[in-house]
């Protein structure tokens, strides 16, 4: 009953590709046995479609770089911003083709920093939860888990192994989420091997919201949502507090250079922000690398994104601006593990003055972090190198049988 729920809920948000993917899907059944030499034991990695700038580009750079006699294949589509660094690397497919879904349905390991990380996300979620086809999916991972995401439960997903990074979030997975034991695995996310070279830009200051389910999607639009988003109260929100007098002050009186980066998801919308008069850059997907911007930068405000784990892994400091924690809860996330209201990472905040206020003393502390936060630190990351991707590779590779 629940995968059922779960397919009514979802088939709101296919789309017109999701139906035309279905020719390029039924070709490649049919190519099938002619390929099964050239793919057979090979690794499948992507991300999103126009991608290579997360874990599964981080693992495919590790794997051409170091283990060049384990056959790969990156996934991405050839009018990518990032496709030539990708190809530069080793061998690449064009996302959703005819050789994508060969690959992926004969490939040892289809490998992803996404759920949806396959030819088509639909129709192979309709496929592998019905039976039709099992592939050995390896969740990388888009960034830490700290909330009770129900779409990532195991009666939800066909996942062979779900990489973790910290100690608190694999206990999470492992007891909530209803995997067979040895699918959830402690070894770190690829993108965390990047970001011990830290190059900081002075004074910068980063800030990166997530998305809102409800802006993009119907199956989350409801009377409790303001899914218009130029009416939202997201967007006048951030729009306050990237334009509002006090920011301005700040960014004139400390010579700050602060750096405004919309969700992927949200990117769409990003010229409305751009039309602001502010002196906070408004940086694009295109034009701006996302751990770049985290390894040069002094902190983040972000609101419930996860990715503030990669600035805490480098041991920064992080203000969280949460004026709907309610809506958000119930609409989006509910609520898991982590306290966002007692944690030695950073302070959360309802309102932008306060916010703000926070940076300033933060300023004035010179950005140092607590002792009780490098405790916290040591506590809940096992690793702290170079060697995730390594550590994932000899797993995939039988070099490292252990379970979690």
């Amino acid at each position: 009953m629940i995968k059922l729920n779960y397919f009514l809920e979802k088939i709101k948000d296919v789309k017109p590709a999701d139906y035309l993917s279905l020719f390029p899907m039924t070709a490649a059944l049919i190519l099938r046995p002619f390929f099964i030499k050239k793919f057979k034991n090979t690794w499948l990695v992507c991300e999103e479609p126009f991608e290579a700038r997360d874990n599964g580009y981080r693992f495919f750079k590790y794997m051409c770089e170091n283990q060049p006699q384990q056959k790969c294949f990156y996934a991405i589509k050839k009018d990518s911003v990032d496709y030539k660094k990708v190809k530069n690397l080793g061998e690449v497919i064009e996302h959703g083709s005819i050789k994508h879904w060969l690959a992926y349905f004969l490939c040892r390991y289809n490998i992803s920093s996404q759920k949806g990380g396959k030819p088509n996300a639909a129709v192979c979620s309709f496929m592998e939860l019905n039976g039709r086809f099992k592939p050995k999916n390896v969740f990388l991972q888009h960034g830490i888990i700290i909330n009770d995401l129900e779409w990532l439960y195991a009666d939800r997903s066909c996942i062979k192994y779900f990489i973790t990074s910290t100690i608190p979030e694999a206990k999470f997975i492992d007891s909530r989420f209803g995997y067979p034991r040895g699918t959830v695995r402690l070894t770190g996310m690829p993108r965390l091997d990047n970001l011990h070279d830290v190059k900081i830009s002075p004074r910068r200051i980063l800030i990166m919201p997530t998305w809102r389910y409800w802006f993009n999607l119907k199956s989350k639009q409801n009377e409790n949502t303001d899914s218009n988003f130029e009416t939202s109260e997201y967007l006048e929100k951030w729009l306050e507090i990237l334009s509002c007098q006090k920011m301005k002050d700040l960014i004139k009186k400390y010579n700050l250079d602060v750096v405004f980066y919309p969700h992927r998801n949200m990117q769409n919308h990003i010229d409305i922000f751009k039309k602001i008069y502010s002196p906070v850059t408004v940086a694009s997907w295109e034009d701006y690398d996302i751990q770049e911007l985290l390894k040069s930068s002094e902190m983040m405000i972000t609101d419930y994104s996860s990715v503030f784990f990669d600035m805490v892994y480098m041991k920064k400091l992080v203000i969280f601006y949460q004026f709907d924690e309610e809506k958000f809860r119930a609409n989006q996330y509910a609520e898991g593990y982590f306290d966002y209201n007692s944690t030695p990472f950073g302070k959360s905040f309802k309102n932008c003055s306060d916010v703000l206020s926070e940076l300033e003393n933060i300023i004035n502390s010179d950005f140092k972090v607590s002792d009780s936060y490098l405790a916290e630190h040591k506590k809940i990351f096992k690793y702290w190198d170079c060697k995730n991707s390594e550590r994932i590779f000899l797993m995939l590779s039988g070099g490292n049988k252990g379970r979690k």
